[in-house]
């Protein structure tokens, strides 16, 4: 294009352009270049190496993901200079007969794998050279459903050894517990948990059982898990982080539900990745089945006290059940809180009925806490949702409370761990 400058009468500078004369003929060079590069793509594509390589690429491409059913990829030429445009060989791609850009980084990742083993496959002897493959964060720019897709194509599809790096729950679940190293920072370091893959870890795996799933496989990550009961614990637990300015993902703790009361299983596996964890737990009292004279079972300190390898109480020979067990609780709490373990002084929704029990009355419209605590227990979950919807401001008043306090001592274990390499 020509320009020109014309000055008007306020002498402001004005841009024109002027089409070359040669434009029309570019135009007509480029079609014609553009055909012939066309019979060039259709004549590589029928020579049989590229045939070949195209082909396994296209069948590597399926098993990642049915949304590549329809997704070809080719090869094009990059240059019409004959010398070299063998050599210039750049990914196309079409659907539904259409040529579309190859898309996200996503998906050219999984191109690129596709790719890498096809390659891998033509330049080595699997059976007499050994081949591992490096991959790092393959769960870039994909969503979680073919984050586990990938991992399956990583583990059956590679051949060789295959080490990944991932920071994803959905890849990492996927994987044998023995073949997985958990590496942290430990006094400035890098360190790999038990010492790498052991027989500690996948031990412990096995006891997860049905239970492994995409929120414990959030705890490899954590710098600190806080383990309750169930769900109404974490959505209590998550609005008071919220109220008393504790950001969880800041310090990177997970609040995870154990479904009931196996917490062994739980700190088993996390004590074997090395993964700090505080929990709390409900103070229940249960009858001995058939126990004559009448006993029961304080489960609850006694599950604590297991958890701490402390010794356990006897069974308690009376008629009533004990009511009040605040003086053993206090005893208690002095030996296991420092061990990030916390007992309820009842349950939560009587603890809380205790702290808050104006509000947790005005919540319910009831007369007495017992009556307010009673229907909070009957829907547990979805009343502890509603009120916290009501309510959940109050919760500011508990800092001091001791329902705060495995909130706390998370965050100090945290901050513990982050500052002791600078104390030194």
């Amino acid at each position: 294009h020509g320009l020109r400058f014309r000055s008007a009468v306020r002498e402001t500078p004005l841009l024109h352009t002027k089409l070359s004369p040669c434009y029309g003929l570019n135009e007509v060079t480029l079609e014609g270049i553009q055909t012939a590069l066309g019979k060039i793509n259709n004549s590589i594509g029928k020579l049989s190496y590229v045939a070949d390589a195209t082909t396994v690429i296209n069948d590597e491409l399926k098993k990642l993901s049915h949304h590549h059913s329809d997704y070809k990829v080719n090869l094009e030429a990059k240059t019409v200079n004959f010398s070299t445009f063998i050599d210039q060989l750049s990914l196309g791609a079409s659907t539904q007969n259409r040529k579309v850009g190859l898309g996200g980084d996503g998906r050219n990742n999984q191109i690129l794998m596709a790719l890498w083993k096809a390659k891998s496959e033509l330049e080595h002897d699997l059976e007499d050279e050994a081949v591992i493959y490096c991959v790092e964060e393959p769960e870039a720019h994909l969503h979680p459903h073919q984050q586990r897709k990938l991992s399956k194509y990583l583990i059956d599809e590679l051949p060789g050894q295959v080490l990944v790096s991932t920071h994803s729950p959905q890849i990492t679940e996927s994987f044998q517990p023995d073949s997985i190293i958990r590496l942290f920072e430990k006094e400035g370091m890098t360190s790999a948990a038990s010492d790498g893959c052991s027989d500690c870890v996948e031990d412990a795996w096995e006891d997860m059982g049905y239970r492994m799933s995409i929120l414990p496989a959030e705890a490899f990550f954590s710098d600190c898990v806080f383990l309750v009961e169930g769900p109404s614990e974490v959505l209590f637990y998550q609005a008071l982080a919220v109220q008393l300015d504790i950001d969880l993902d800041y310090h990177n703790i997970s609040i995870l539900s154990v479904d009931g009361i196996a917490f062994g299983v739980y700190v088993k596996i996390l004590d074997a990745l090395e993964i700090p964890w505080v929990l709390r737990t409900d103070n229940d009292v249960f009858k001995v089945p058939e126990s004559d004279p009448i006993k029961w079972n304080l489960a609850g300190l006694n599950r604590a006290l297991r958890i701490a390898n402390e010794d356990e109480y006897e069974y308690w020979e009376q008629v009533e059940k004990p009511d009040d067990l605040s003086e053993l609780w206090a005893d208690e709490a002095e030996v296991l809180n420092p061990k990030g373990i916390y007992v309820s002084k009842i349950d939560l929704e009587n603890d809380l009925g205790e702290a808050l029990s104006d509000e947790l009355k005005e919540y319910t419209g009831k007369l007495t806490i017992n009556a307010a605590v009673k229907y909070l227990q009957g829907k547990k979950a979805v009343r502890m949702r509603e009120f916290l919807a009501e309510k959940g401001a109050s919760l500011k008043d508990l800092n001091s409370d001791e329902l705060a306090q495995p909130l706390h001592h998370a965050v100090k274990h945290v901050e513990g761990r982050r500052a002791a390499p600078e104390e030194e």
